[in-house]
């Protein structure tokens, strides 16, 4: 079955005339009944009746065929043109390790209220893969900490959120019942990834234990995610913020201090596009309203 023998087989169908279908499909008529015969054949059914006077007509499987291959046709053209319109795309990347379950449904299906065409493909990478990303254009936007993200002079930044760090910790972890507070981490190894800013994160690190009368004793592991299955496996705690996904883990227990650290929105300079924009936008809407 082709698309020649379905077109002249509904333009008779329509015309009940050879004939004129002919003329219409600027074929020879032979031909147009050599497409519908070959069809008939195929679909092992007649669907259409040839009278002596000439007169054609729908059989029962005809007309069922010509309501079938009708809609097939529309729906078809229908969504060829929808392929065809040009989509809001956002490329977007996400810090990785982060949950966003919690807002992005929402931000992405406000973008489509506003435009049905909006469509986001996003994925999530390190630090240095969310601006190498941005950089070289493979992204059009980023989502990270925004003490990362203002390091960049090209890039243009809006905090949207801040996020609660947290102490995580473990059920594996020897005396672990005894925490009370954040001073009680002070016989533990901090557990953090190597970074090229490792160095910073340690002196801030220190600064926040202070407070607690302690300086933290750190160990650099290779990434995030090695730092993750230590905590798990009770080897050590790690300052995370509030949307660390492993903090959903039951085996995981958290100790909020105060502490937060803000999150941003960060595109390229001079490189604000619609899709960006709409984006943004939704996202502002929804964590404002959320702060309400």
């Amino acid at each position: 079955m082709n698309d020649r023998q379905i077109d002249c087989f509904l333009e008779v169908a329509r015309q009940l005339n050879f004939t004129r279908a002919a003329e219409t499909l600027r074929l020879p008529q032979p031909a147009v009944s050599r497409y519908i015969s070959s069809l008939e054949n195929e679909l092992g059914t007649v669907l259409i009746t040839r009278e002596r006077n000439r007169k054609i007509s729908l059989t029962d499987a005809g007309k069922a065929y010509y309501n079938l291959f009708h809609h097939t046709v529309l729906e078809l053209a229908r969504t060829k043109s929808l392929m065809n319109e040009t989509a809001e795309v956002l490329h977007l990347g996400i810090n990785i390790g982060w949950s966003t379950a919690g807002y992005l449904p929402k931000v992405v299906e406000r973008c489509k209220q506003k435009n049905p065409k909006f469509r986001l493909v996003y994925e999530c990478l390190d630090f240095q893969g969310l601006s190498a990303g941005l950089r070289k254009k493979r992204l059009d936007a980023v989502i990270g900490l925004e003490s990362y993200l203002l390091r960049f002079s090209d890039f243009e930044t809006e905090r949207f959120t801040s996020l609660q760090r947290t102490v995580a910790y473990s059920r594996r972890l020897e005396g672990y019942e005894s925490i009370k507070n954040p001073s009680d981490f002070y016989s533990y190894d901090f557990l953090i990834a190597d970074d090229p800013l490792i160095r910073e994160l340690v002196q801030e690190s220190e600064s926040i234990f202070r407070a607690f009368h302690f300086v933290p004793r750190f160990c650099a592991l290779p990434n995030q995610e090695t730092v993750h299955s230590y905590v798990e496996n009770g080897r050590g705690v790690a300052l995370l913020d509030e949307w660390c996904r492993v903090l959903h883990d039951p085996m995981f227990l958290q100790m909020a201090i105060e502490e937060t650290m803000p999150v941003s929105l960060a595109w390229r300079k001079g490189a604000q596009t619609a899709a960006i924009e709409l984006f943004r936008d939704a996202l502002l809407y929804e964590f404002q309203n959320e702060e309400r």
